[in-house]
C-alpha cells in the first residue's frame, strides 16, 4: 500500500537515503554495491532499501548470476515515482494544461518559438548568475565542469555525472529529466526545443567557440540524457 506524503517526506529525510538514490538514479546495484559505495553495513542498507521500496521510490528485481546459488537482488528507480509534495501541488498537471493551451491558441510552431526565446533567456540568465557569484572571466572545461554541472545542474536535482574532462571537453550525463512526466509525452516540445534552447543560451552567454550537442534523451527513450561540450581550436 503507498504511503501518503508526510510518510514519504520521513522516508526522505534520512541523508543515507538520500545518497542511495543518488546511486540508483545512474544504474541499478546490488546490496552489496551499495554498502561498498556508501561505507555502511549490508543490514544497514537493507533497512533502508525497505523503506525506499515501501515509498514506491525504487524497486528490485532478482538476477541470477550462475548455474547454482540464489539469485541476487538489484535495486532501481521505479520509472514513475510518487510526486513528493506536501500539502499537495498540481505545477507538472497545470503545466501541461498551459502548453496545449498555447498549441491550440498559437499553433505547434508559434508555441516552439515563444518556448525557444525562454529556453534561450534562461540559459543565459543561468551563466550571468554563476559569473556575477564567482567572478568568472573566461570560461574553460574545468569551470563549466564545476560550475554548470557540479554546483547549477546538481542543485537543480538533474543528477549529473561527469564522464570526461579535459581541456577541449565535458561529457556528461543527467540521471533525472525535472520535466521527465512531460518529456516522455511531449518530447519534440520538451526536449527538443526547450531543454536544447536552453543549451544554447548557456553558449551563447559563454561564447561562440563552446558547442554543446545532446547525444542521448530520456525523453526519447534513453535511460539518460548525455551532453557533450566542446570548445572550438581558435584559428590563428
Amino acid at each position: 500500500m503507498p504511503l501518503n506524503q508526510s510518510s514519504i517526506h520521513r522516508t526522505l529525510a534520512s541523508p543515507s537515503r538520500l545518497e542511495i538514490l543518488k546511486l540508483l538514479y545512474r544504474k541499478p546495484r546490488s546490496v552489496e554495491e551499495i554498502a561498498e559505495n556508501l561505507g555502511l553495513q549490508t543490514i544497514t542498507i537493507r533497512h533502508h532499501l525497505q523503506a525506499l521500496v515501501e515509498a514506491g521510490i525504487i524497486e528490485y528485481h532478482e538476477e541470477r548470476t550462475g548455474a547454482a546459488g540464489r539469485p541476487r537482488a538489484y535495486y532501481s528507480i521505479v520509472k514513475a515515482p510518487p510526486m513528493v509534495t506536501f500539502p499537495k501541488r498540481q505545477y507538472q498537471f497545470l503545466s501541461e494544461i498551459l502548453i496545449n493551451g498555447m498549441i491550440d491558441k498559437m499553433g505547434v510552431n508559434k508555441t516552439k518559438e515563444f518556448l525557444r526565446d525562454i529556453g534561450i533567456s534562461t540559459g543565459k540568465e543561468a551563466v550571468k548568475q554563476i559569473e556575477s557569484e564567482h567572478h568568472i572571466e573566461n570560461w574553460s572545461p574545468k569551470e563549466y565542469e564545476r560550475y554548470i554541472v557540479k554546483e547549477y545542474l546538481e542543485s537543480e536535482g538533474a543528477e549529473p555525472e561527469v564522464l570526461e574532462t579535459s581541456s577541449k571537453r565535458v561529457i556528461y550525463r543527467l540521471h533525472n529529466c525535472l520535466f521527465r512526466e512531460l518529456s516522455v509525452k511531449m518530447p519534440d516540445i520538451m526536449c527538443d526545443v526547450l531543454h536544447e534552447s536552453f543549451h544554447e543560451g548557456v553558449s551563447k552567454a559563454i561564447g561562440k567557440d563552446l558547442k554543446v550537442t545532446r547525444s542521448t534523451c530520456m525523453g526519447h527513450g534513453d535511460p539518460y540524457c548525455e551532453q557533450v561540450c566542446v570548445w572550438a581550436t581558435k584559428k590563428k
